[in-house]
């Protein structure tokens, strides 16, 4: 019993100290090195985090595949396909050489393709022929990059010479591959896929890639040259994204541009230099945007496939825990307070408006930001607002309530407590203190709005409906009333040309004209 005792303490005090630990902590492991060929992968702070992170959120979309493509005919080929992607993304993520991070890049490019090529009709080819070749060119960017190191290490030739073009093309392969201002429009077009592969995939796998890449090569890309560049395509990114969002009438791509907004804002991160506080970003986003796809997917799902925002409404008889839950996660797509997003967006806000930008990209990131409240409320309008159209819902089973629970309470939670740990940010008093008069001032507005809509809605309605129709109708039907009103448009008439004529006299006698010299005058030009 004492050494079981002990046991029980002594496991305890290493999960501890692993713990306390964890954020110094780096593993590598080499299996293979020669030449070109070596298989290395390292095991530390930022991969260990990003790989749990993307475990529990392959575990959640594996569980809603099986609901979401029930009586697929191709299921176990989706299963394979996309086991295949998740294991490419964790060898990326942990990947230390040249060889594996070209074959695990290989790998996501490829089975992105046959994932968005998975339902096989017009749609999914284009968008999957969209995805695979703007890939492809930043595989052949990212390949030249590791030729030129390769050549420059063999030729005893200077580092430093190749360097600027190295880091340029870098550049390049993460912005293909992250969706970034030029290459953008592989992103919406992949929604063609089914929505578990959007959770999964467009969330927190390959579009998160590019940014991995960056991160792991921070000290050879983060030069005062190259930073510039990335945050002025990071906001141009935000800000064409953001905008499309607005009026875009598939629910599912204003979801990805939504994604692609966030990813702009993680490359804005990176170029202000603060590549962890990027990559903490990151995590928490795709955390809660997964969460919001599967959300949206079981939502179209009850909708008999609709992804049309215009056609849907009386979406109010699903399930009330699920719209808690895509509340949640739309709250923290906002950066509102007590969610994952709130701190490391307000983080990021403060050092940005802390730098001396130009006054354009400043009211440009501004813009970006403000306007992921407009597409966010446009997508709660969209599904819950909506009560024009007459469409039955089906909602299958239980167990969907709670599948996307364990992501809503890590986005709340956990990375709340992460940011708080790590980032060293003021204590929960000090934003509450900050963040509680603003509430309160936004609160006190909204109620104001929507008391001042409502009477107007009723003012209008009872003026339009019950006045103007009613009174309207009944003095035409009542023929005392039109004679009374003919006789007072004779009358109002013949007091115009009274005072006309009274006008038109006291302007002539100004001039000094008589009144029967005007008399004979008009006469005469009338004979």
């Amino acid at each position: 019993m004492n050494i079981s005792i002990f046991l029980i303490g002594f496991v305890f005090f290493l999960v501890g100290v692993s713990v306390w630990l964890l954020p110094t902590f780096k593993l590598g492991i080499y299996l293979l090195e020669w030449d070109f060929l070596s298989l290395k992968f390292n095991f530390y702070f930022n991969s260990v985090l990003f790989s749990f992170i993307l475990l529990l959120v392959t575990f959640s979309v594996l569980i809603f595949s099986t609901y979401y493509l029930n009586s697929e005919l191709n299921f176990n080929y989706y299963y394979f396909v996309l086991l295949i992607f998740v294991g490419s993304m964790f060898s990326l993520n942990f990947s230390n050489s040249i060889f594996t991070m070209l074959l695990s890049w290989d790998l996501l490019g490829i089975s992105s393709f046959f994932l968005v090529l998975f339902y096989n009709n017009w749609d999914s080819c284009s968008g999957a022929m969209n995805t695979a070749l703007t890939n492809r060119l930043g595989d052949y960017f990212m390949f030249v990059f590791f030729g030129l190191s390769v050549f420059s290490g063999y030729y005893f030739l200077s580092f430093s010479m190749f360097s600027s073009y190295m880091s340029l093309l870098l550049l390049l392969t993460a912005f293909t591959k992250s969706a970034q201002f030029p290459f953008s429009s592989w992103l919406p077009k992949a929604m063609s896929a089914p929505t578990p592969v959007s959770s999964l995939v467009h969330s927190s796998t390959l579009v998160t890639a590019g940014l991995i890449l960056l991160m792991n090569f921070n000290n050879l890309v983060l030069q005062k040259s190259f930073i510039s560049f990335v945050l002025i395509i990071g906001l141009f990114t935000m800000f064409f994204s953001s905008l499309a969002s607005l009026v875009e009438e598939d629910l599912k791509k204003v979801v990805a541009l939504s994604t692609l907004s966030q990813m702009g804002f993680s490359m804005v991160t990176l170029g202000l230099g603060l590549s962890f506080i990027s990559f903490i970003h990151l995590v928490s986003h795709a955390l809660f945007k997964s969460c919001l796809f599967m959300q949206v997917g079981y939502i179209i799902h009850c909708s008999f496939g609709q992804q049309d925002g215009r056609n849907y409404s009386n979406n109010g008889n699903l399930p009330n825990f699920i719209q808690l839950q895509m509340l949640v996660t739309l709250f923290c797509l906002c950066g509102l307070i007590f969610s994952s997003g709130a701190v490391s967006k307000d983080f990021i806000l403060e050092l940005f408006f802390s730098n001396n930008y130009m006054l354009f990209f400043s009211l440009m990131f501004f813009v970006s930001v403000f306007l992921t409240f407009g597409y966010s409320f446009r997508l709660w309008k969209s599904f819950f607002l909506s009560f024009n159209k007459v469409m039955n819902h089906y909602s299958s089973t239980v167990f969907m309530n709670f599948l996307s629970l364990a992501l809503v309470i890590f986005s709340i939670g956990f990375l709340w407590w992460l940011n708080f740990n790590l980032l060293n940010v003021p204590s929960l008093f000090l934003y509450v203190d900050f963040f509680g008069p603003l509430v309160f001032l936004f609160m006190m507005i909204f109620l104001s709005f929507m008391v001042l809509k409502m009477l107007f809605k009723e003012l209008t309605y009872k003026f339009l409906v019950d006045y103007l129709a009613k009174n309207s109708i009944y003095k035409m039907k009542n023929l005392k009333f039109m004679d009374l009103f003919l006789n007072n448009i004779n009358s109002k008439g013949y007091t115009l040309f009274l005072s006309a004529g009274i006008f038109k006299n006291y302007y002539m006698k100004s001039l000094n004209f008589n009144s029967v010299v005007i008399l004979i005058f008009i006469f005469f030009m009338i004979c």
